[in-house]
């Protein structure tokens, strides 16, 4: 099977499951992950039909983006699974994950400058469930699919959020 037959491929999934435990992970493995070269998204390996799970992987290259479809499988970015409210580009979302030097300064804002490290780590608690509340609620309930980047050809895919962990 070419390259080209299995991107087009495709358009045979009904649904894309996907965890959004794994979702948050890929968000915070991007924030987290130093390098460049490496970029977490979920992959959605073949066969392209019907019901197909979304499994949080990692991408090592030369670029921060992820690869277009292949053969046996398309890495999408977390960030289509979240709506942009500004509307001007699917693959980025207005809903940014906090980082641990914006609650350092926004401990900082409300304790002064010689705020602990504690408090620190309560804000950034905080601000992490609140960021986990917003991603829920900004949830898509269909993703774009680029089988072959710039070519014309996106599908849009159904998506059902459901977790793999045991309750």
């Amino acid at each position: 099977m070419s390259e080209q037959d299995g991107a087009r491929g495709v358009e045979q999934i009904g649904t894309v499951v996907v965890d959004p435990d794994d979702l948050i992970a890929a968000f915070e493995r991007n924030r987290d992950d130093e390098s460049e070269r490496r970029r977490h998204g979920l992959r959605v390996s073949s066969p392209f039909e019907g019901e197909t799970r979304a499994e949080l992987h990692a991408i090592d290259g030369e670029t921060s983006a992820l690869p277009a479809a292949d053969a046996t499988s398309v890495c999408l970015p977390p960030e289509r699974f979240v709506e942009n409210y500004r509307g001007d580009d699917p693959d980025r979302t207005t809903v940014r994950i906090p980082t641990r030097q914006g609650s350092r300064n926004a401990a900082r804002r409300d304790h002064g400058e010689a705020v602990d490290d504690e408090t620190v780590a309560e804000y950034h608690e905080t601000a992490m469930d609140v960021w986990t509340d917003c991603i829920h609620d900004s949830l898509l309930d269909a993703v774009r699919v680029d089988p072959v980047p710039d070519a014309g050809d996106a599908v849009r895919v159904d998506v059902r959020y459901e977790s793999d962990r045991p309750d």
